[in-house]
């Protein structure tokens, strides 16, 4: 009962801060969305939490929080060596080069970015894994609203759709809202739209800073998304500074990135993107799990890549199917793609007037999520990271579809 309260005095204290804060903005949320959104996400992010205790054996985002409980006794009797962790040292002793130091260390400041900002939460919360919950969430959902803020002006008109899907579309905001680093690469990828807008369309300098801060976040929490956001950036710069048209700027620059991706393997037989997806794919398949989709080996080659590609479409796009699902969880994800395809054939079928691939934030986020899909695809095996994982360009997507129909 006294972590109900707490909770909903947390909840209460952060609407009120976010509503001052965001009272100015031109495009903002009314106060009872505002009320209905953080509170939505904080439940979702609540049954996320208990879900994964009860169901799932704690998965990470549990033993983030009971690593964190470590991490507050060394910041309040050791805070010295609790920042001193964060250090690169001990990645570059354990490596054999530069380069395997540096990836080391992207591997260190995931881990300790969420444990350390647990240990900061256990302050207030006594170590309460639900009371960090509301604090976790007060941090990622000015991720979704810098989304909205983005997209609102853009397409005007569509206002209630964008608020809808969101803040309050359940499968985005219940894998977005738990203890994970999920909900920051949104919060990252936001920041990095929303500045970048900035600096494309107002020339403000500034926001340069910001994208790169927001990449910095980006490459330590899931480092290949950086390199699928760079050809949707730059189709964006040349559509706005050099006003090309989208429609043929965002597939030249893709095609030209394919075309890229396969040609490193030239300047390194050994250290080229191909090898790379490969290496990611073979790090998944030593993995194991309830539930493995059939997935072929991937080689350096565009003959394997095309090979591959129909299995990689078929486990994002349309798998787990309702007769195939396992679980509750493999339920709503079947029903999530569902909807997801549902939404597609009523854009197509129910189009605007208005042509809205007019715009590139429509062709960054349609390509971008497809990109995204494919990689995961590519990589993954296993259905439930593949729900967790793909989220983010799920979520762009059916903003595109919704954006697109009537």
């Amino acid at each position: 009962m006294i972590t109900t309260l707490i909770i909903i005095f947390l909840c209460l204290a952060f609407i009120f801060l976010f509503y001052r804060f965001s009272k100015a903005d031109k495009e903002r949320l009314y106060p009872g969305e505002i009320i209905l959104a953080f509170g939505f996400r904080v439940l979702l992010g609540c049954g996320y939490g208990y879900i994964f205790l009860h169901y799932f054996g704690g998965d990470d985002t549990w033993m983030f929080q009971q690593e964190s409980l470590a991490e507050y006794q060394k910041l309040v009797h050791q805070p010295a060596q609790f920042f001193r962790d964060l250090l690169p040292v001990s990645a570059f002793n354990g490596s054999h080069n530069f380069w395997q130091g540096v990836q080391f260390y992207i591997m260190d400041l995931e881990y300790w970015f969420m444990i350390k900002m647990l240990a900061v939460f256990n302050i207030f919360s006594r170590g309460n894994y639900y009371i960090n919950v509301v604090f976790f969430n007060s941090i990622v959902f000015w991720g979704h609203y810098l989304l909205f803020r983005l997209l609102s002006p853009a397409f005007p008109g569509k206002r209630r759709r964008l608020v809808l899907i969101i803040f309050f579309f359940p499968p985005v905001i219940f894998w977005l809202s738990g203890i994970r680093a999920d909900g920051l690469v949104l919060f990252f990828i936001a920041i990095l739209l929303y500045q970048f807008n900035k600096w494309v369309t107002a020339r403000k300098n500034i926001a340069v800073l910001y994208c790169f801060l927001a990449l910095t976040g980006i490459l330590i929490f899931r480092n290949m998304l950086v390199l699928l956001l760079l050809p949707a950036l730059a189709g964006w710069f040349i559509s706005t500074r050099l006003r090309g048209k989208p429609v043929l700027v965002f597939p030249v620059v893709y095609g030209l990135t394919a075309v890229l991706f396969f040609c490193t393997a030239f300047f390194s037989p050994q250290k080229n993107l191909p090898e790379v997806v490969v290496q990611r794919q073979q790090e998944y398949f030593r993995l194991t799990g309830n539930t493995r989709y059939t997935l072929d080996s991937l080689q350096p080659t565009v003959s394997s890549f095309a090979k591959v590609l129909p299995q990689s479409a078929l486990n994002t796009f349309l798998r787990p199917a309702v007769w195939e699902a396992k679980g509750l969880m493999q339920v709503f994800a079947s029903l999530d793609i569902l909807f997801f395809w549902f939404l597609l054939l009523y854009c197509l079928f129910k189009k605007d007037g208005r042509n809205y691939f007019d715009h590139p934030l429509t062709w960054l986020m349609l390509l971008f999520g497809v990109s995204l899909y494919l990689f995961i695809g590519y990589t993954v095996p296993f259905p439930g990271a593949i729900v967790r994982y793909k989220i983010t360009g799920e979520l762009f997507m059916l903003l595109v579809f919704a954006i697109q129909a009537k």
